[in-house]
């Protein structure tokens, strides 16, 4: 999912995407490409949104790309992007572009279990969760003693079924359904359909960039105050 502005990344998004912004001369969407080449993963479909001409430049060197529009990325929430391509939710990762893979092990080729990557965490003040009887619950911003949540999730063949009906339940019938994050769905608002396990990774592994101060301390090449 690569279709949002990434905003608080001005002015390095002004002329790209975010996921397309380069960190010490790398993309920050190919650190995830090429995790998932690494273990043969190679049917891999793009949703771009904003400035979408831009992810053209990836074919080249990953010429098995498909790319799908989502012209409404600007009126919805990413729930919009996951309907682009419900019929590809089919035992699959669900991925955001915009995470920096520094340890692209994260990415296995076979997984067994319905499962989101987490790092724990005594405390943190982003989007977050606990485990229950070896199961995620209480998703939300801001918890202690929890695991920060990072958008890269595996969905077994019987729960990508569940979630092609309920997404496409919640937003063509939901008041408000086309303004959801799509893991809302499966954590919060329909989560006694689901039991989804927690994947846990160390927080060097991945790397989110939320600002463009952010940016510059990993690449001094961005001017910083």
């Amino acid at each position: 999912m690569a279709a949002g502005f990434g905003q608080r990344m001005m002015p390095a998004t002004e002329d790209r995407p975010k996921p397309m912004v380069t960190v010490n001369g790398v993309r920050i969407i190919e650190t995830l490409l090429d995790a998932l080449v690494k273990v043969g993963i190679t049917d891999i479909t793009l949703i771009r949104g904003y400035k979408k001409e831009r992810f053209d430049e990836l074919l080249p060197k990953y010429p098995f790309l498909k790319l799908v529009d989502n012209d409404e990325y600007d009126k919805t929430n990413n729930i919009s992007s996951v309907m682009k391509v419900i019929d590809k939710v089919d035992a699959c990762y669900l991925c955001e572009a915009d995470l920096y893979i520094s340890n692209p092990d994260v990415i296995t080729k076979y997984q067994y279990c319905s499962n989101i990557l987490g790092s724990y965490s005594l405390e943190t003040d982003d989007w977050s969760f606990k485990m229950k009887d070896g199961y995620i619950t209480e998703y939300q911003k801001g918890n202690t003693y929890c695991y920060n949540y990072y958008g890269i999730s595996y969905w077994t063949k019987e729960d990508s079924e569940k979630l092609r009906y309920d997404f496409a339940r919640v937003y063509n019938e939901f008041e408000d359904g086309k303004n959801y994050f799509w893991e809302f769905i499966p954590l919060v608002l329909l989560k006694d359909r689901y039991n989804v396990e927690i994947r846990q990774c160390q927080k060097s592994d991945i790397i989110e960039i939320d600002s463009y101060h952010e940016l510059g301390l990993l690449d001094p090449s961005y001017k910083t105050e």
